[in-house]
């Protein structure tokens, strides 16, 4: 599971095949230039990799900085998605003071905060509560109704059968 992950977001090269990402590919992407493979992805961690000297806001924001964007054009963005994921009013917390759930939910609006093309997401129910879960869940399925498209690696067979979508299976490195 991780090592397509890593496959698909140019961490990793193929030694065979070939991997096609809106028509990029990217075992062929020349490393200084995978930023714009970058760009069409979005990637919640499973152990969300939030900078814990940073703010909610200044999480998320990060990816818009990263890109290129003045804080100016982006201010807005950054509410905005901090709206949508149930975090408004919490943009000046650091991550130690919040619970799984809405680090996730910052892991997520930080992933989407580019409007990418396509973004996964590893394992994003983890460690959460059963309830939770599902939130995050309703979440991502309200992120792909935009138009994104959603990878999810999860091993919760429940989840899978729930939520109706396509399923790709990795069983012993056979996809």
């Amino acid at each position: 599971k991780t090592t397509l992950l890593k496959l698909l977001t140019g961490q990793l090269r193929p030694t065979t095949g070939t991997i096609t990402i809106d028509d990029m590919n990217v075992g062929k992407i020349k490393p200084n230039n995978l930023f714009k493979l970058r760009r069409t992805i979005g990637v919640v961690f499973q152990d969300f990799k939030l900078l814990p000297d940073q703010t909610v806001y200044e999480n998320v924001a990060l990816a818009l900085e990263v890109i290129g964007q003045h804080e100016k054009k982006y201010k807005q963005t950054v509410f905005d998605l901090l709206q949508k994921v149930g975090l408004a009013g919490k943009e000046n917390y650091f991550p130690v003071q919040l619970s799984g759930g809405e680090l996730q939910r910052i892991a997520i609006a930080r992933a989407f905060a580019s409007n990418p093309k396509m973004l996964i997401a590893d394992e994003p129910t983890g460690d959460l509560d059963p309830k939770t879960a599902w939130e995050i869940l309703k979440l991502l399925d309200e992120i792909n109704k935009t138009g994104t498209t959603i990878l999810m690696a999860t091993h919760n067979h429940t989840i899978v059968d729930a939520m109706k979508k396509r399923v790709i299976t990795v069983d012993h490195g056979r996809i």
